[in-house]
């Protein structure tokens, strides 16, 4: 249902004619009017920003609003803009001159102009409109006024995601005291609505179709077993996670389960914990074992990924060398001023699925810790002083089993602006003990050096610093990087890399096998380090047979003599990420296979493993590397090179 809100009469009369609405409930803090299909709805809640907000939680409260339902505020708007009267905006920030608070809407694909939009308690005059909030020329959006959004945005943000909900202003006054008469109002709302109510409508069914699920079956056999055995809460979890992985990989479990769903074996707890073994057991087995055929529906139709149509910029780094570059590079991006990236990229309910294909760019200041001591699950290639850094959260490319998405709840991009800072630190730290640095474990930089050069300038400060070896790790294929760069036998180019089918159905938009090495290639020519990781190891069918034909592949571009180590390791992950992996991804069957836990780190039986690891391991001696040169991550730390676990 589309639920639109407006303040007064006169912007409603303008719904209500359009879309044939009758009143339905009138008294309280709100009016009501609704289409005889329910699928239209207005709620007309009074003028002000506090007559808003009662109204709209008292409809939130009362009503049986649907998790799907969409809301949009429309009404007039004042603006001192140089703006056509009866202009139309979708606002994709709203904040509270009072207060100075703002709520940013989740916006995506529309064919609307956007703005800024700012309530107050009093209508805005030329006299009242420096109070807004200072505004970066650069954002070039229009800064609009009314009295009621931010009431309506305040009472939605803690219910609903704020995905569903949109605020559209038509201009009708330019802050000079000259207001519209009720006749007018209503014509200049009449035009947009069409295209308004299409465009919702849209949205609606997107938002509704796209989010992932739980296979209802799995979930309905959870129901049958859970109602003849007593499993207790916690059972009743690990039987549907099970469940849920069985379906999601393939696997079928109706032998395994027929003896229990017939009825004859005892309605015990010892059965039933008879039973999860079993599942666990079959879900383990090396026949069965990681599955995984394809990605789910949800995310195989993948679309073409559509990067940083809004560009949110921390004030502070409005002015940053990073951000007048972006200007010049997006003209046709919304910059919409932040007070601190945690505003985005750390609210709730946000909308992963649209992020994914359309991330949002946050451009901010680091004013915590610059580095970090190198994690258990990370190599340490035998260094004693193992930093990294996240000058860079997040990442373009978007691989189902990535840590990201359970450490991270936003599928947006924060950049650090404030370079600066890294290196003196580093002067700092190199003043003490020489430092082993990886720079891109929370985000691709050699992926996104085009856009913002991050990847470079720490090449290029690197290659100054002899007392520093700095990994640069990638999915990509960045050859334009590395020929513009000078030699410098102290980077590592670290490439991540997979079978091509594997690189096909979960590593999206990352470039493939083949372009991977000749980038790998171009780096060793040109002197630098030469790192392969074959890092995460998937437990999927003919896992020995697709490892040893991508060996064959690499082998057949690159000499044992250019490369200068290698990094094998299982698929692993904290047992905290992979919970909030579930959330985001509840389609993809990394997320439930019944992993081992050692130390809270998620990872295959310990045979798995070994398995994995020797195949691999054989493959690369017959190439002819040696021990050596080969780094293991094993989840007990006996490979070579381990963090202690």
């Amino acid at each position: 249902m589309l639920v639109f809100i407006t303040a007064l009469f006169p912007e409603a009369a303008a719904v209500i004619a359009a879309f044939s609405l009758k009143k339905s409930v009138s008294g309280g803090s709100f009016t009501l009017y609704e289409r005889d299909d329910r699928s239209f709805c207005l709620l007309v809640t009074g003028a002000g920003k506090l007559n808003a907000a009662i109204a709209v939680t008292e409809y939130l409260s009362l009503s049986s609003s649907s998790a799907t339902d969409v809301f949009c505020n429309l009404g007039i708007c004042g603006t001192a803009a140089a703006l056509p009267r009866g202009s139309g905006f979708l606002c994709v920030s709203i904040t509270d001159l009072a207060s100075h608070k703002t709520i940013y809407p989740e916006v995506y694909g529309h064919p609307f102009r956007e703005a800024l939009l700012a309530t107050s308690d009093t209508p805005v005059t030329g006299q009242t409109e420096p109070s807004a909030p200072g505004i970066p020329a650069p954002t070039r959006l229009p800064q609009l006024f009314d009295m009621e959004a931010y009431g309506v945005a305040a009472a939605l943000f803690h219910q609903i995601p704020p995905s569903r909900y949109f605020f559209y202003k038509v201009v009708s006054d330019f802050c000079d005291g000259a207001f519209p008469s009720v006749e007018e109002v209503t014509a200049l709302l009449q035009p947009h609505l069409p295209a308004l109510s299409s465009f919702l409508q849209e949205a609606a069914e997107q938002l509704s179709g796209q989010a992932p699920h739980r296979p209802s079956r799995a979930a309905e056999t959870a129901k049958v077993l859970s109602c003849r055995y007593p499993f207790s809460a916690t059972m009743k979890h690990r039987l549907l996670q099970l469940l849920t992985y069985a379906e999601l990989a393939g696997i079928q479990t109706e032998d395994t389960l027929s003896a229990y769903a017939d009825g004859e074996k005892p309605a015990s707890k010892k059965t039933a914990l008879t039973l999860l073994n079993d599942l666990e057991e079959l879900l383990r087995s090396p026949g069965a074992c990681g599955s995984v055929p394809s990605p789910a529906p949800s995310l195989a139709g993948k679309k073409l990924l559509q990067p940083f149509r809004h560009i949110y910029v921390e004030r502070g780094a409005e002015r940053s060398p990073a951000a007048l570059r972006l200007y010049e590079r997006f003209p046709d991006a919304s910059f919409i001023p932040i007070d601190h990236y945690k505003d985005i990229f750390n609210r709730s309910r946000q909308n992963l699925f649209m992020q994914e294909t359309g991330p949002s760019l946050i451009l901010a200041v680091n004013r915590g810790s610059l580095f970090y001591p190198g994690a258990p699950v990370c190599q340490s290639f035998d260094e004693e002083h193992f930093l990294y850094t996240s000058c860079v959260m997040n990442c373009l490319y978007d691989c189902d089993y990535c840590y990201l998405q359970g450490m991270y709840p936003s599928g947006n991009i924060v950049v650090f602006v404030n370079l600066e800072d890294y290196f003196a630190e580093l002067d700092r730290l190199l003043s003490g003990h020489p430092v082993y640095l990886c720079c891109s474990y929370d985000s691709d930089l050699a992926a996104l050096n085009g856009i913002f050069p991050h990847a470079e300038a720490f090449c290029r400060y690197a290659a100054g610093h002899p007392g520093l070896r700095l990994e640069l790790r990638t999915k990509g294929a960045p050859l334009p990087l590395i020929r513009k760069l000078p030699p410098a036998g102290n980077v590592i180019f670290a490439f991540t890399l997979s079978p091509q089918e594997l690189i096909t159905r979960y590593e999206h938009y990352t470039p493939s096998l083949k372009a991977r090495l000749t980038a790998a290639k171009e780096a060793a020519a040109r002197g630098f380090s030469l790192r392969l990781c074959f890092d995460p190891l998937l437990d999927v069918p003919e896992a020995e047979r697709l490892y040893s034909e991508m060996l064959e592949q690499v082998f057949s571009v690159l000499s044992p003599e250019e490369i200068a180590d290698i990094s094998l390791g299982v698929f692993r992950l904290s047992s905290g990420y992979l919970k909030q992996l579930r959330k985001a991804k509840p389609s993809c069957a990394f997320s439930f296979y019944p992993y081992e836990l050692t130390d809270g780190v998620c990872h295959y039986r310990q045979e798995r493993c070994s398995f994995l690891l020797a195949t691999v391991k054989e493959a690369l001696h017959r190439h002819g590397i040696a021990d050596e040169k080969i780094f293991i991550w094993t989840p007990d730390g006996s490979g070579k090179g381990d963090s202690p676990c």
